[in-house]
C-alpha cells in the first residue's frame, strides 16, 4: 500500500511538473510571437514613413493676402484655391518640373500685374551698368513712346513689343525732359536678342508689380535649383519638384478666379514668397521625417532586443518541456513495467 501511495505521488510530480513546463513553453511562445508582431508593425510603419509635401492651403492659411473677387476685395481663403482634376499633373523629371513651375509662376504673375502695368506710363527709373540701354543712352526720367514703329502707351506695351518681335537691334523713340523727342537704337554686344530681362531698363512701378519674361523665368529657375532645390537631399528633389509644380499650376488657376483686371489691386500674393516658404515647409518636414524614422529605429532596437531574449526563453521552454516530456513517458513506460 505504502509503494502504491508512492508510486502515485511521484506521478504526480512527474505529471505537474510536465504540466508546468508545458505552459512555460506557451507563455514563451505567446511572448515571441508577440515581439515578432511589435518588430513587424514597427517596420511597417518605418517602410509607410513618408515626407510629407507642403500643400498650398497651408500658406494661404497664415498669409493676410487680399484679393479682389465678384468686385469685391477680401481675404483670400483656402476654399479659393481651384482643385487640379486627376491626371491633371503628371509627375516629370526633376529639372522639367523646375521649368514647369516657374513657368507657372511667370505665367501667374503676370496675370496679376498686367492691370497695373497697363495702367503705369513707361518712365524709366533706372538703367543697369552696362546694358543696352545704357550704350544706347538712355537714361531716367525718359518716357518711352515708341519700339519698333510699335506705339507704347504703357509699360506692359515695352515688355509685350519686345518679346512680341524679338530682335538684336531695337529702335526705341524717347521724350526726355518732357519736351525733347530722340530716336535711340539698343543692341547687344554679342547681337543676341533683347527682350524685356536684358535690356536693362527698370520702371517706375509700385513695389509689388512685375513682370517675369521668358529669360528671366529661366532665370529664376535656375537660381531656384542652386540656392534651394541643392540644398534639399538628393532623394527627394524630384518629389519636391513635383509638388511644387503641382503648387505653381494651382497658384496659376487663382487668376482666373480672383484676379479682377479692372481692379486697382488685383491680388497680393507673389510667388518669391510661396518658393521661399515651400522650401523652408520641405525642410522642416525632412527634419521631422529624419526625428520619427529614429524613433522607429530606436524602437525596432528595442524590440530586436526584446525578440532576442524572447528567443532565448524559448528555447529554454522547450527544453524543459522536452526533459519533462521524457521523465514522464520514462515513468509511464517503468511502472508499466513493474504492474
Amino acid at each position: 500500500m505504502t509503494e502504491k501511495m508512492t508510486f502515485y505521488s511521484q506521478k504526480n510530480i512527474y505529471f505537474w511538473f510536465l504540466t508546468f513546463s508545458g505552459f512555460l513553453f506557451a507563455v514563451s511562445l505567446l511572448v515571441l510571437l508577440g515581439a515578432a508582431n511589435d518588430l513587424s508593425e514597427s517596420s511597417s510603419e518605418l517602410k509607410q514613413l513618408k515626407v510629407a509635401m507642403p500643400v498650398i492651403e497651408d500658406f494661404v492659411a497664415t498669409q493676410k493676402i487680399d484679393v479682389r473677387l465678384n468686385k469685391n476685395q477680401r481675404r483670400l481663403k483656402p476654399s479659393d484655391i481651384p482643385k487640379l482634376v486627376d491626371g491633371a499633373i503628371i509627375p516629370v523629371n526633376t529639372d522639367e518640373a523646375v521649368n514647369r513651375a516657374f513657368q507657372f509662376f511667370s505665367e501667374f504673375e503676370n496675370k496679376r500685374s498686367a492691370s497695373l502695368l497697363a495702367l503705369e506710363l513707361p518712365t524709366v527709373e533706372s538703367i543697369e551698368l552696362g546694358s543696352p540701354a545704357e550704350a544706347a543712352g538712355i537714361k531716367p526720367g525718359d518716357l518711352i513712346l515708341s519700339v519698333n514703329a510699335t506705339k507704347i502707351e504703357s509699360a506692359l506695351g515695352f515688355y509685350l513689343a519686345l518679346n512680341e518681335k524679338t530682335s538684336a537691334d531695337v529702335n526705341v523713340k524717347l521724350l526726355r525732359n518732357k519736351k525733347d523727342s530722340l530716336t535711340v537704337v539698343m543692341r547687344m554686344a554679342d547681337r543676341s536678342t533683347i527682350t524685356g530681362s536684358n535690356c536693362g531698363i527698370k520702371f517706375t512701378l509700385p513695389g509689388d508689380v512685375i513682370y517675369l519674361t521668358e529669360v528671366e523665368t529661366k532665370r529664376l529657375a535656375e537660381l531656384y535649383r542652386r540656392d534651394v532645390l541643392s540644398t534639399i537631399p538628393v532623394d527627394w528633389r524630384a518629389e519636391v519638384s513635383n509638388d511644387l509644380m503641382q503648387i505653381a499650376r494651382r497658384l496659376n488657376a487663382i487668376a482666373k478666379n480672383v484676379i479682377d483686371p479692372a481692379g486697382v489691386n488685383p491680388v497680393r500674393i507673389q510667388t518669391k514668397d510661396v518658393v521661399v516658404w515651400h522650401g523652408k515647409k520641405v525642410t522642416e518636414n525632412i527634419d521631422i521625417y529624419f526625428s520619427q524614422r529614429r524613433k522607429i529605429e530606436a524602437k525596432n532596437v528595442s524590440y530586436m532586443t526584446g525578440i532576442g531574449d524572447a528567443f532565448v526563453g524559448f528555447v529554454c521552454s522547450v527544453l524543459i518541456f522536452a526533459v519533462a516530456l521524457a521523465i514522464f513517458w520514462y515513468q509511464r513506460r517503468e511502472s508499466g513495467k513493474k504492474s
